[in-house]
């Protein structure tokens, strides 16, 4: 072979290569993670609250949530019998803790404020408890929502003195955009507060 077609080959060679490189994407292309997060949101105007003078000193529980709750996917419910654990689309913080974020934040525009941990921390006059235990925290794939809570104001020694079972039935959002069930839920824990809240009065 001739020393003159020697680079010839070569060049045409490494050309052919970088030719069947560029046409190649070794690497795999970025993807966009699709994953939303959605958080509960206090439905209470933002003005301050008159102080309700009345109002029994209360402290409120961990929030108590069925099994299978104990979760940062969305749920939405199929029938009777099946959930839809929505991995694209979830909460922003464990749900226990933003029902109770907003259950404080509605309770205190509504003038009886409450506070959070044992029967042992804080003023002696603190003497009530409320305990409350979500049982259904879901939409549903037809456009309902569906919340249901039970509670308990408790007195010295876990004695029931006032109890209630929420169950709204008019709360709905669009089926599709998680952000519409966020926001029905919101307002599923607002009206909960809206029931309790007058019990605290002293009577």
């Amino acid at each position: 072979m001739s020393a003159r077609l020697i680079p010839l080959l070569l060049g045409i060679a490494g050309g052919g290569v970088l030719l069947l490189l560029a046409g190649c994407n070794l690497l795999p292309e970025a993807k966009t993670d699709p994953t939303r997060f959605y958080v509960l949101k206090s439905t209470a105007p933002g003005a301050a609250p008159t102080p309700n003078t009345g109002a029994t000193a209360v402290r409120l529980r961990p929030i108590e949530l069925a099994d299978y709750l104990r979760t940062r996917a969305l749920i939405v419910r199929h029938g009777d019998n099946e959930l839809d654990f929505r991995d694209f689309a979830r909460w922003g913080e464990a749900l226990g803790t933003g029902i109770t974020r907003v259950l404080r934040e509605e309770f205190a525009a509504r003038g009886a404020p409450v506070a959070t941990g044992g029967m042992n921390a804080g003023p002696a006059e603190q003497k009530i408890e409320l305990r409350i235990r979500v049982l259904a925290c879901e939409g549903a794939a037809d456009g309902g929502v569906r919340f249901h809570a039970t509670w308990e104001l408790l007195a010295i020694g876990g004695v029931a003195a006032r109890r209630g079972d929420y169950r709204p039935t008019t709360l709905r959002w669009d089926g599709q955009n998680e952000t519409t069930l966020a926001a029905a839920l919101s307002e599923g824990i607002a009206g909960l507060a809206a029931e309790i809240a007058p019990t605290m009065a002293k009577k």
